[in-house]
């Protein structure tokens, strides 16, 4: 069964957990608005980019996304068309790499990724889950909804490529019509590094090629 990413907030990010920890420790950070961090303090942000800690692919659609991984999903078949693709982002793992809704970071919960089972009830009254290996919420009519993933991965440096997909024929919901495919090459070092804010990027797939 495809796994499917649902956001509210015009993004997804990939980061793994450990690495996340160390880099926050090492920088002496402990707020848990850490998308408002990043986006406020560039050093930080490019620091981050350097350093392969956390890579947000933002101003897509608020929709859902079928999420693949090379080497652990199976590729989009022929029915979907690739849009869009980017190579040579940072990022480093230790054992695991997690594919999340960009909101996450609002206010990071490190315990919803730490591999613990949980559930709590939001000030709105959603209920929230979280088993170690994904992230969802049940919405006020009934619907399960998942805001990440978790892939187990070697631990070591990678550089991660993306590309985008869309249906060639549309369906009718709840199936996705778009979808993102993500894959690793593993390197000794990293050499210099992308940033995916800068505006030579566009990963709204929804958008491509309309």
């Amino acid at each position: 069964m495809d796994k499917i990413l649902s956001t509210g907030s015009y993004g997804i990010c990939v980061f793994s957990l450990e690495v996340l920890q160390d880099f926050l420790k090492k920088k002496r950070v402990r707020t848990k608005k850490l998308l408002e961090k990043f986006q406020k303090n560039k050093d930080f942000y490019l620091d981050a980019q350097k350093e392969g800690i956390w890579i947000p692919f933002a101003g897509i659609n608020s929709i859902d996304y079928v999420i693949k991984l090379e080497g652990s999903d199976v590729p989009f078949d022929d029915a979907w068309e690739e849009r869009m693709e980017y190579d040579g982002f940072n990022i480093e793992i230790k054992d695991s790499l997690w594919i999340s809704d960009i909101g996450s970071f609002y206010t990071f919960q490190e315990e919803e990724y730490s591999g613990k089972e949980g559930t709590y009830k939001t000030p709105y009254g959603i209920m929230c889950f979280y088993s170690g290996t994904d992230n969802s919420y049940q919405t006020l009519d009934g619907n399960r909804l998942y805001s990440s993933f978790k892939y187990e991965v070697p631990s070591g440096k990678y550089l991660l490529s993306v590309k985008g997909y869309a249906r060639k024929q549309a369906l009718e919901r709840p199936n996705s019509n778009f979808g993102f495919f993500f894959s690793l090459v593993r390197v000794e070092a990293f050499e210099g590094y992308k940033n995916p804010r800068e505006d030579t990027y566009d990963f709204n797939v929804a958008g491509c090629g309309m």
